[in-house]
């Protein structure tokens, strides 16, 4: 009889062909991708004693029998010490790297143990004619049951329906692309299983290392392949990989720095010299690290980021003394010349400062969204401090969003005396955020940067448009004398293309009529709000709205734009009020400036409000300036609904007396 070992060689020829890749590739030290390594060698020794198996048993006339049966053993053994391998490695990668425990590693072993056993005393029959040869009997058959029993549990990791969660975190939050390695693994084992139907059915067509070796291919083609790991760009691992090693940095049950390197000046570079030279720039730091700190691993881990994980001290303070030295610079052509990128370091101690790795992304993304923790070639050690304001942020976060989806935010009024008319003739609508079991107060200049940050800030804006709508309705505020409540814009709110619509249905639906309503735009907004602002204000005006620019003096002061968009009123802010009045500094100069705006302002025809108006002396001085309207504590605090009413009603009957 012929001896084939077409098959043997094709798939010997394959796993070939992916240890010359993997050789030539830069890999992540991960557990997983050890087991792997493992795994492939496991393979690799299946299909050697599947060559030697097959020609032991065509030659059984001069090999003896004890040699025959001992390859057959470390042939079928390989092939269960091959699947048993898939199976650990795929507990790593559903586990997100994590250890596991020697009892539960001894328990998954168990039916590899029972099947070596079996391997050392059971019976081992073998099956040769014209048409092939194959071996059977009940070593064959345990062996068969225990991958039978780790192939069923593959499955059973794969798809458990707790398996998404790992604690309180998805396995997809924390090992990116998941599900494409259970689908790899899936695909991969059913090549596998249909090649070793084959055999089973056929007996005579030794094929099942072929199967095997298309199964390690595919996993590794598909998700296993170092190469999806490299950032060709900057000549480090990509994010993806920096997302797979930080649980295996936590696994490891060792103390780590987090040591991040950024470019702060990013949009000036991609500006000015384009995104290659981000690229090149992110490159030059690499190398730059690199040899501070040689062997290290660095992750493109955020757009502007390079991160690396570092276990020794040594190394951290090598990689902290080299950075004084570093100099970066971009030359782009003769025209643009050069351009020196800011950058800083930051540096956090794990997992003393995040003990997991959601903590670990939420206080990396809190540090590098932080202009407070970036100055030009600086390091940043993550401190307690740092901790508390990350930790606070994040219960604001949760307090907000929770006060977005139940409309929980109160809204007080201020008002807004009119010394034409000696009592209140407007108010300032504001918005409160309280929590009474966690943070408590939360001040206005906190939480409202933070939601238009999320994207929250239109949602809270209509929030407050309407319970001023209702709360006009209900009290017909302008029955009270009181000309039009003041509510103010975010810079997001004003450019959004549905604002018109949105407002238009509040009002409608509560009955106010719009000219009740003033919109403040701080100045800001109203530099940048562009054809989109204008278009709104245009539209919402025709309906008989008003507009006032708030915080005038705080932002780009440009008066040109100021001309150019007109607005009902303007709003003096109390950094161009109180200098006036210091006791231990010149306010001369100040008063010039304070006595020019209100000048200007009223020159152009337009009504003032003060703003932060807390004493007589400075209520005194602003009206004698032709200042209509005025607002502060020396007047009224901001004030609940109940609160409001009354005290503009006191005022109304103090002005008839």
């Amino acid at each position: 009889m012929e001896i084939s070992f077409k098959f043997q060689i094709l798939a010997i020829g394959v796993l070939m062909v992916i240890l010359v890749d993997y050789l030539f590739s830069k890999r992540l030290p991960l557990i997983s991708t050890k087991t792997f390594t493992l795994f492939w060698a496991a393979s690799f020794f299946n299909l050697l004693f599947d060559i030697l198996s097959v020609y032991t048993l065509n030659n059984m006339d001069t090999v003896p029998e004890w040699v025959n049966r001992l390859v057959h053993q470390f042939f079928i053994g390989s092939l269960d010490a091959t699947v048993f391998l898939l199976f650990i490695y795929v507990c790593f990668i559903s586990g997100a790297q994590k250890r596991l425990p020697k009892i539960l590693v001894f328990a998954f072993s168990l039916p590899f143990l029972i099947s070596v056993v079996f391997a050392m005393f059971a019976p081992l029959y073998y099956e040769i004619n014209d048409f092939g040869a194959y071996s059977y009997g009940p070593m064959v058959n345990v062996f068969y049951i225990s991958i039978a029993i780790y192939i069923v549990s593959i499955f059973v990791i794969l798809f458990k329906k707790n398996n998404a969660y790992i604690g309180e975190s998805k396995i997809s939050d924390i090992l990116p692309d998941f599900k494409r390695a259970r689908v790899s693994i899936v695909v991969g084992l059913c090549i596998w299983i249909a090649v070793a139907l084959i055999q089973f059915i056929t007996r005579y067509w030794l094929i099942s290392g072929m199967g095997v070796s298309l199964m390690a291919m595919y996993v590794y083609m598909r998700f296993e392949n170092p190469r999806e790991y490299s950032d060709s760009e900057t000549g480090t691992y990509n994010r993806r990989a920096f997302h797979i090693m930080v649980p295996e940095m936590y696994a490891r049950k060792k103390p780590f720095y987090m040591v991040s390197f950024t470019i702060d000046n990013i949009e000036q570079i991609q500006k000015s010299m384009g995104y290659d030279m981000t690229k090149s720039v992110l490159k030059q730091a690499a190398k730059q690290i690199a040899f501070a700190i040689p062997g290290v691993r660095l992750y493109h881990s955020r757009s502007h980021t390079l991160t690396a994980f570092i276990e020794e001290r040594q190394q951290l303070d090598n990689l902290a003394s080299g950075s004084e030295l570093w100099n970066f610079k971009c030359t782009a052509s003769t025209e643009d010349g050069i351009f020196f990128p800011t950058y800083h370091l930051t540096i956090m101690e794990c997992p003393k400062y995040a003990a997991n790795t959601e903590e670990a992304y939420d206080t990396l993304d809190y540090c590098l969204s932080q202009p407070s923790l970036r100055g030009e070639g600086k390091i940043y050690y993550i401190t307690d401090e740092i901790i508390e304001q990350k930790n606070y942020r994040m219960a604001v976060l949760g307090v907000l969003t929770k006060a977005v989806k139940e409309r929980a935010f109160n809204v007080v009024f201020q008002p807004i005396y009119s010394a034409a008319k000696k009592r209140y003739a407007s108010a300032e609508a504001l918005v409160r955020l309280q929590d009474t079991t966690t943070v408590g107060f939360i001040s206005p200049e906190y939480f409202i940067p933070l939601a238009e940050e999320q994207g929250l800030i239109g949602q809270i804006g209509n929030i407050v448009f309407e319970k001023v709508c209702d709360f006009a309705a209900r009290e017909k505020l302008w029955q009270l004398g009181i000309d039009y409540i003041e509510v103010n814009l975010s810079g997001v709110q004003s450019v959004d293309i549905s604002l018109v619509a949105t407002l238009t249905g509040i009002m409608r639906k509560y009955g106010v009529h719009p000219g009740f309503f003033n919109l403040e735009i701080t100045e800001t907004a109203s530099i940048d709000g562009g054809d989109m602002l204008a278009h709104n204000m245009e539209q919402l005006r025709r309906m008989g709205c008003h507009f006032s620019m708030d915080d005038f003096g705080t932002g780009y002061s440009n008066l040109a734009q100021m001309a150019k968009v007109h607005f009902e009123l303007i709003k003096l802010d109390k950094s161009l009020i109180w200098p006036c009045f210091g006791e231990d500094q010149d306010t001369e100069e100040p008063r010039i400036i304070l006595d020019s705006c209100i000048d200007m302002i009223l020159r152009l025809g337009v009504n003032i409000v003060a703003e932060g108006v807390e004493t007589a002396e400075q209520a005194e001085l602003l009206i004698s300036k032709g200042v209509e309207y005025l607002q502060g504590y020396h007047f009224c605090r901001p004030v609940g609904e109940a609160e409001f009413v009354s005290a503009v009603k006191e005022m109304l009957a103090k002005a008839h007396a």
